[in-house]
């Protein structure tokens, strides 16, 4: 019960600030918007634990983990990247490797007969917890559900239809209790759709020719996307979820999380928290003006989506890039940045050390 005030006097706190936020903006583009036209994936970082060489098939594996269009793989310790859904690879001995995570990591390992996958989150991700956000064991199954999912395939299909964010139901397998937030979810966005405006054309310095030209339109949309955590096909979706925080993987308690942009969580409303205050904060930061270009200035973290995200932008967008350095905090022209409350650590304690 603690735990739900904390969060849920987060999120009053988030709304008192928001409202004094829009004196200071300078783009008048939505945040989902800015979002999905200029924030890049952040990547991932993948470590592959072993004891022994890894076998051709699973080098195989491990190179397809680093992207598409990757030859020849990452040796021991070698970084790889590459693909949509970018990543970083590692591969480490465990009789040459001295680091105490990682050791725990393996000592830990549920399935003795296969090197270990550990799936850490990208250095940029402000999440509260040292954990990883997944592992399993290195088999063709489980790097196929790191990889993609069925409902992590939908989330995308939706955000870059032009969905001005996607809420994540994560279920906690009760019924009654389920059901119940579902509507009062459901509920408060219905009245979200109703109460927010977009700004205008002229509001947003573009012209109605351009807004008419936009390949994925810019409209007001929420959506829901039920999450089962009993889906196996959906166990990396569901790890990352939980551990984006320190408390959630300790609740039982159903989940929304609005995902923007090019797949970014913003935060997670669970149990209680799931109410028309809370989820008005939310909406009102994803469709204010966009105060805060600079993406790590912001709260949230990113899913692992596969996706052309400039391909399916087309060539016409109605957000401006950030400043080059070039310039940047130099005279009057500098941006303004403004601290938006994340109600999460970015370093210390809860950041997972460089591997």
């Amino acid at each position: 019960m603690f735990l739900r005030e904390i969060r849920l006097f987060r999120f009053l706190l988030f709304v008192s600030l928001l409202a004094v936020s829009v004196l200071a903006t300078a783009c008048q583009v939505p945040v989902f918007r800015y979002a999905l036209e200029r924030w890049s994936a952040d990547q991932y970082r993948y470590v592959v634990l072993c004891d022994a060489e890894l076998t051709e098939q699973q080098r195989l594996l491990a190179d397809s983990l680093a992207g598409p269009g990757r030859a020849g793989g990452a040796g021991p310790g070698e970084p790889a990247a590459g693909g949509p859904a970018a990543a970083v690879l590692r591969v480490h001995r465990v009789t040459q490797q001295s680091d105490v995570f990682l050791q725990d990591l393996w000592r830990q390992r549920k399935v003795l007969a296969e090197p270990l996958l550990v799936c850490l989150f990208p250095r940029t991700a402000a999440v509260e917890t040292a954990a990883p956000a997944f592992t399993c064991g290195l088999n063709e199954a489980a790097v196929r559900s790191v990889q993609a999912s069925p409902v992590r395939t939908e989330l995308t299909k939706r955000l870059q239809s032009g969905d001005s964010a996607v809420w994540l139901f994560l279920e906690s397998g009760q019924a009654e209790r389920d059901q119940a937030a579902l509507e009062r979810l459901e509920t408060g966005l219905q009245l979200q759709r109703a109460r927010l405006k977009l700004p205008t054309a002229s509001e947003m310095e573009v012209t109605e020719q351009q807004l008419r030209e936009l390949k994925v339109p810019l409209k007001l949309s929420f959506s829901v996307l039920k999450v089962s955590r009993a889906d196996a096909a959906e166990a990396f979706l569901v790890s990352c979820l939980l551990r984006s925080e320190e408390d959630l993987e300790q609740l039982s308690e159903p989940m929304a999380f609005p995902v923007f942009g090019r797949g970014r969580v913003l935060y997670a409303l669970a149990g209680d928290g799931i109410a028309e205050g809370t989820i008005a904060a939310a909406c009102d930061f994803l469709t204010g003006p966009c105060s805060c270009q600079v993406k790590e200035q912001n709260p949230g973290f990113d899913l692992l989506l596969a996706g052309d995200w400039d391909r399916s932008l087309g060539g016409v967008l109605v957000s401006d890039p950030l400043p080059q350095e070039t310039g940047v905090g130099q005279g009057t022209g500098a941006p303004k940045l403004l601290t938006i409350p994340s109600g999460r650590r970015t370093g210390g304690k809860g950041s997972v050390p460089d591997r």
